[in-house]
């Protein structure tokens, strides 16, 4: 129950253990060919680049990121947490005119202050985590990307703790999206996955990037090749992860997406609403909850190391926190993918009992009822 790497339908990991295609061979360019085409269905794209290269979700910041930007272009960063803060590092490296817009903790980003900061500043690229895997705060994306429609400015929407798990679409103003393959998207980790709009298109063949393996105007003619059913290469694909990718994404689509979505919005309710009933308080404010993860403060007199290790000793793994100043003070429970409500209680479980274990007076039960009962409405 950590927000990735998730747990994985039985298909997926079957479809990583097959013999390994060539790269170049024609079973594998059909199978790559038909996991970026449904790579654009889940992303809501109706038209651009999608793309699925070996790497991580940092592999993904930096792809969707670099390439459309100039030496010391002005770069916004909207940051509500730590993974927010990863982009003002990122782009360090290639400007000196990076600023970052930073809600208080837990609040989401004010879509009309970055339009206006947009609009006065003449800002060359915009990045906006829509679900920061550190603080659990999701930022309203949609609103955000409208403002963006009619801009020079290419907005760049981090989904890596999102897509898969929340609505999204590109078509409502988004230029560029990414995501990592172990989180939402169900397959282990190995790949950034993403998909590029027309808008950034057209800057990336006009300018020439700043990095290597990540340029994309060289990919785009891989991922293209690919998109038509023949082989090309740059660098080696990870085909079996890619194999495992067009089986999941299958899967996404065979259970259709707003069903997801709507099944990742239960499970999260039922477990906020247990978490609520033991009495502990959330990071993000009313509103800004994710589907894909719930971020709690722990009590003041539970220590973060014991609880988790009694938690993971009562049948559920969760994760620590990432927030420098409150790392310690908090905890996370990833609830995306394959979630199912067998899981959620069994996690829930586990929380009740690592609290009781740690001195917390709760009433063993309580968050476990309260969870079923949501469950139960939604014939869950």
């Amino acid at each position: 129950m950590i927000p990735g790497p998730i747990e994985y339908e039985h298909d997926v990991l079957s479809a990583m253990s097959k013999p390994t295609y060539a790269h170049t061979s024609k079973e594998f360019s059909e199978i790559f060919k038909d996991a970026l085409e449904k790579t654009m269905i889940v992303f809501g794209a109706k038209e651009g680049l999608p793309y699925a290269i070996a790497g991580s979700g940092t592999l993904g910041m930096e792809i969707s990121t670099a390439n459309f930007i100039k030496k010391d272009s002005k770069v916004l960063v909207v940051s509500t947490g730590y993974f927010g803060d990863r982009f003002v590092d990122l782009f360090s490296r290639f400007s000196k005119n990076v600023e970052a817009y930073r809600p208080p903790l837990g609040s989401q980003a004010d879509p009309k202050q970055i339009y206006e900061k947009v609009s006065k500043g003449g800002y060359d690229l915009v990045t906006v985590t829509h679900v920061d895997t550190s603080s659990g705060v999701r930022n309203n994306i949609k609103e955000i990307a409208k403002f963006f429609r009619d801009l020079d400015t290419i907005l760049v929407v981090d989904g890596v703790c999102s897509i898969g798990g929340e609505d999204f679409s590109m078509e409502w103003g988004v230029d560029v999206a990414f995501t990592a393959s172990q989180k939402a998207l169900g397959v282990p980790p190995g790949l950034a996955v993403g998909v590029v709009g027309p808008k950034a298109i057209k800057f990336m063949e006009k300018n020439p990037p700043l990095t290597f393996y990540s340029d994309l105007r060289i990919w785009q003619n891989v991922l293209r090749t690919y998109m038509q059913g023949k082989a090309a290469y740059f660098a080696t694909p990870a085909v079996n992860l890619i194999v495992a990718l067009d089986v999941s994404l299958n899967m996404i689509l065979k259970e259709g997406i707003e069903n997801r979505i709507k099944r990742h919005q239960i499970m999260a309710e039922s477990i906020r609403v247990a978490i609520k009933e033991l009495g502990l308080k959330f990071i993000p404010k009313e509103g800004s909850y994710a589907n894909t993860i719930s971020v709690q403060y722990l009590p003041e007199n539970v220590k973060q190391t014991d609880f988790l290790s009694d938690a993971e000793r009562f049948g559920a793994v969760f994760a620590g926190g990432l927030i420098p100043d409150i790392k310690e003070k908090y905890f996370r429970i990833g609830h995306m993918g394959s979630i199912t409500s067998s899981e959620v209680l069994i996690a829930i479980g586990a929380v009740e009992r690592a609290l009781k274990k740690n001195g917390y007076k709760v009433e063993l039960g309580k968050g476990l009822s309260a969870a079923q009962e949501v469950l139960y409405k939604n014939s869950y």
